[in-house]
């Protein structure tokens, strides 16, 4: 491909991408007018009511937060248990299984 040719093809596609974006900014497929659709206009109307209701109905709950500082809740004991050190893996992947030991068996409880 010729330098004039290559020039002319990169011209032509920032062209394209520019009048793609044009109208991609000006069209108004997707933008509806609060004023010409009373039913949405109270649909929102609703929900926006809705969700301020639900709000001051959780602003209102008090919550007792004595309970963590309390000493039946802070004395707690973990009964877990460590998980043992292993290795991760295989240093043969395509090996066979035969080849991991006895003890790495007994040590992961297999």
């Amino acid at each position: 491909m010729s330098e004039s040719l290559k020039k002319i093809v990169i011209i032509g596609i920032c062209i394209a991408a520019a009048g793609f974006g044009y109208y991609m900014l000006t069209s108004d497929d997707g933008v509806t007018d609060l004023n010409d659709d009373s039913a949405l206009r109270d649909e929102l109307i609703n929900k926006t009511q809705s969700f301020i209701d639900h709000r001051n109905r959780l602003e209102q709950i008090n919550f007792d937060q004595s309970f963590f500082t309390d000493s039946t809740f802070t004395s707690l004991r973990s009964f877990s248990t460590p998980v043992p050190e292993q290795s991760l893996g295989r240093d043969d992947l395509f090996g066979s299984a035969g080849s991991i030991s006895k003890q790495s068996q007994l040590e992961s409880g297999e």
